[in-house]
């Protein structure tokens, strides 16, 4: 009866971690800080975009209000456009959320660190945000169920075993690198999608474009 009852809870035991893997949100959500920490940031920063660009950016601190972690990068093109990045790792989804939106800062900035005391709200929030694109989500064209469907995501997929989840971050840790590496190809995406809004330096409207 003994051995019949270990066989039975081998089983399951063996059951529980291999078809029934699952890991806690809190290490999910670990996870994709360190993964995106050790590939994204250093890749923003290699392409010309520095960290907090305002007085009032996250970078970094776990926020209560959205149960993870916020970075804000920003960076001054060669056009003289204000490049702004935000990127949200939160507790409870699959996802790496990186957004982008660009303006023309009136005046024109000298350097990105003019914006240091500004406050930088106005920029998160309507209409600004109206402007503001995802990466792997807003930039595709089509039917949204095609892209959900088969193309790449900032997200960690379907996984069943413990080399399963490793592979999904693994395969989420090489899409991050590229896309970051490769940003310019997504501000170009933004411009065939948008124009960017006048504003002065606290985000305020100058200046309206309608999207394309």
């Amino acid at each position: 009866m003994g051995q019949v009852q270990e066989f039975i809870h081998k089983e399951i035991k063996d059951f529980d971690m291999g078809l029934f893997y699952k890991i806690s949100d809190k290490k999910l959500l670990k996870d994709r800080n360190n993964l995106f920490k050790e590939v994204g940031l250093p890749l923003l920063e290699s392409n010309g975009f520095e960290k907090r660009p305002f007085k009032t950016s996250w970078f970094g601190e776990y926020y209560s209000g959205i149960k993870g972690y916020i970075y804000t990068y920003g960076r001054i093109s060669e056009n003289s456009y204000f490049e702004y990045i935000n990127i949200y790792i939160t507790k409870g989804d699959e996802y790496i959320k990186v957004f982008l939106n660009i303006f023309n800062l009136s005046p024109k900035l000298s350097s990105i660190n003019e914006l240091n005391e500004c406050e930088g709200i106005n920029f998160g929030i309507p209409p600004n945000t109206i402007t503001k694109m995802r990466l792997r989500s807003d930039d595709y064209k089509g039917p949204p169920l095609f892209y959900m469907l088969f193309l790449p995501e900032h997200k960690v997929g379907s996984y069943y075993t413990k080399k399963g989840y490793e592979a999904e971050i693994n395969k989420l840790k090489k899409l991050i690198k590229s896309d970051m590496e490769n940003i310019d190809s997504f501000v170009k995406k933004w411009h065939e999608l948008h124009k960017p809004n006048i504003t002065d330096w606290e985000g305020n409207i100058i200046s309206s474009e309608s999207s394309q």
